[in-house]
Order: C-alpha cells, then structure tokens, then sequence
C-alpha cells in the first residue's frame, strides 16, 4: 500500500459495517469516514485511491478494561507508561482504550488518578480515552487488595472527579453497598459510566440498581455469586440471570475461554448485538512474555500469554489477552461473526461511555479509526487513527 494523502478511496476491501459486511469502497476526508459507495462511483483527481486487495476493513478495537499492557500496571502510572502501551496496541487494532486501576491504597488514590490523568494526555498512539476506577467499592474484592477496599459516599465520588481532572469515564462498584445510590448520582451527573461488577447484589434487586443509572456490567460471571438449587424442581435465579434480563444493560465479556466457559460465551454471543462488549481485563506483561509478578505487596501472579493470569493457588487476576486475540476468540470459540465481532469490539464500547457519535464503527461522519485484517487469520496487518497510519506490519 503506498503513502496516503489527506483524502483515501479505499478500493476492494469488505468493510465491516453495523448494517454487515459489504463490498464498497470507503471514502475518507481527513481524519472522518465521508461516504460508503458503489465501486464505479466517480470521485474526483484529488482522491488518493487504496487497494485493500480483499482485505477486511474492520472498525477500531476499544478496550474499556485494561489494568495494564507490557511493563507498564497503570497502578504505577508510571511516566510516560500509558504513551508506550497506546503505540503497542496499534499493533492489536486498538484505537481506543481506558487505563484502568484496581483497589489502590485509598491514601495514594488521588495521587494515581492525578498522574494516570497526565499520562493520558501524551497519548500518541491508541486514543486514551480517560480513565476506569475498578473500584474501590466492592462487596466481594476477587484478585483485588481487600485492605484497600472502601465504602461508596458521595465524597468519595467527589474526591474521584476532583483527582481524575475530567478524565474518569467508567467506575465500577457493587451497588447494594450502602452510599451507592449517592456515589452513583455524583458519578452519573458528571457524565461517568457505571459498571456493576464484583457485587453479591440480589437478583430481585437489580432493576432498582439499574434505574439507578447502571451501564455495564465488568466481566459478566466473573467475582459474581451463584445460587445453589432449590428444593422445588425450580431453577433459582441468579445475579447473572438477572443481568441477562436486562435489556439495556451492556454486558462486558473476559473472552479467553478461562474467564467463562465457551458454552456460555456462546450464548452470550446470540444475544442482540448491543448487549456485548469484549474487555481484556489485561493486566501487567499482556501481549508480552510468560512472568510472575507482584501484583500488590506479597500478592504474586503469573502471566501467560494470551491465557488468563494466576495467582499461586490458581485463582484469577485478569488477563493476559490482547484486544485482537479476544476478537478472534469470539469468531472462533463463541461462534460470533465479524458484524457481531465489531458490535462486541467497537461499537458497544463506544456506546458504553456515550461516544458512539464519533468513534466505534465505520459511518459516514464518525473519525477514521480502523484496522486492515488479514480475511483468513484475522491478523491485525494495518492500523489508523484519525486517518492517518499509525502501524503497518512488516512482510
């Protein structure tokens, strides 16, 4: 492919579409997708063409969970860590993603968030889009640090804000704490996604929960309780079950077939398209070697490459995905197709922290971030930011 000018025609590619897969070519003016039209729709001398030659054009990856990439755990914020992992994921077909922070010590919150906020601004490679809190208000704490765990009130939720500088985008907190309607309220009115996660919630409870202003839910079955079976013959619904039944709520998936078994991320997968998002949970040395690593103090774990991490008794502690392996896990292990794929990868994502005007599919209008597939592997061979080439893999 050669050097692009400002303005592409992209020519004999299948782009992947909200609408399904078509063969069009794609027309890009500046940094935004201008059109999709027939292949022997003239457009003027000024019109930079591209063969794709039959590869996929498939829309941004957007990770809304990712604890870490490489060396870098965003707990650390360590300078210029956030800047190296967003050039590294174009390599996965990122375009997009929130640094995440598990339960920190609550007297080095505001510090993290201050400096994770900074670090996100010199960002030049995946957009950083702001900032996820995991935490810290949980009623079951999973891989996390219990010691660091605290409860909802609306000055918490002030002292978020205050520290993120506008960059807080997603919280995630178990809503039958108490102070949670409160802390949701504060979160909600400053434009925050809200995302049920590590809770012990009754299921009869969740339509209250959610009215509250809930969006998502963080690794659906995961740090989740189930219920053991009744004495009547009669399945007892569970928290899960209660997610399941609501509609409008977006259901984030931990696609490595370890997080959740493949039979159950098949039946996610037949959902309607809108209800899933994939989220690597990625923590420190995703997408890099085998190690073990201290994930707190005293609290060792172990990364696999594109497998779950571990700790020493076998127990989770996120990911060691990369945001392209997981796509290629919902194709290949939930049975998705690429539509669904790019609803699960992009498009909910965007959704999810209400920018879906701008970014998370290929439409007229919305910024040109996308990435160039290989039609068989799904390899990521290309991707672009604002338009512009940002990673091309070398033959």
């Amino acid at each position: 492919m050669r050097a692009l000018q400002v303005r592409q025609r992209w020519r004999n590619a299948t782009l992947v579409t909200p609408a399904g897969e078509i063969d069009r070519d794609l027309l890009i003016d500046g940094d935004r997708f201008a059109a999709i039209v027939m292949p022997d729709t003239p457009t003027g001398e000024d019109w930079q063409e591209v063969d794709a030659a039959g590869r996929i054009v498939f829309p941004g990856i957007i990770d809304l969970l990712q604890h870490g990439f490489d060396v870098h755990l965003y707990n650390d914020a360590d300078p210029g860590g956030v800047a190296h992992n967003s050039r590294l994921l174009l390599a996965h077909g990122v375009t997009g993603f929130l640094p995440s922070i598990s339960c920190v010590p609550p007297e080095t919150t505001r510090d993290v968030l201050s400096r994770l906020a900074h670090e996100t601004d010199a960002a030049t490679g995946a957009r950083a889009l702001g900032i996820h809190s995991e935490g810290p208000c949980f009623a079951m704490p999973g891989a996390h640090n219990i010691e660091n765990i605290v409860q909802p009130s609306i000055e918490l939720a002030e002292r978020l804000l205050d520290s993120a500088d506008g960059k807080l985008k997603a919280v995630t907190v178990a809503p039958e704490l108490p102070g949670a309607e409160a802390f949701i309220g504060v979160l909600k009115r400053a434009g925050v996604s809200i995302h049920l996660g590590h809770s012990k919630a009754a299921p009869e409870d969740v339509p209250r929960y959610v009215s509250w202003g809930i969006d998502a839910v963080t690794h659906m079955y995961n740090v989740m309780p189930t219920l053991p079976p009744g004495n009547m013959g009669l399945h007892v619904m569970s928290l899960t079950d209660a997610l399941l039944a609501e509609r409008n709520l977006a259901l984030g998936l931990i696609c490595d077939g370890i997080h959740v078994d493949p039979k159950l991320m098949r039946i996610l997968s037949q959902l309607p398209p809108d209800r899933v998002f994939l989220e690597t949970d990625a923590n420190k040395y995703a997408g890099g070697e085998d190690t073990d690593f201290e994930f707190y103090p005293g609290y060792w774990v172990r990364s696999a490459r594109g497998k779950a991490v571990v700790d020493r008794d076998g127990g989770l502690c996120g990911s060691s995905l990369t945001p392209d392996e997981a796509m290629g896990n919902y194709v290949r292990l939930a049975g998705a197709d690429l539509t669904r794929a790019a609803y699960a990868t992009s498009l909910v994502p965007a959704r999810v922290l209400g920018m879906e005007h701008d970014i998370g599919s290929i439409e007229p209008g919305k910024l040109a971030d996308f990435a160039v597939l290989d039609r068989l592997s799904l390899e990521v061979e290309a991707t672009y930011v604002g338009g512009k080439s940002l990673f091309r893999r070398s033959p």
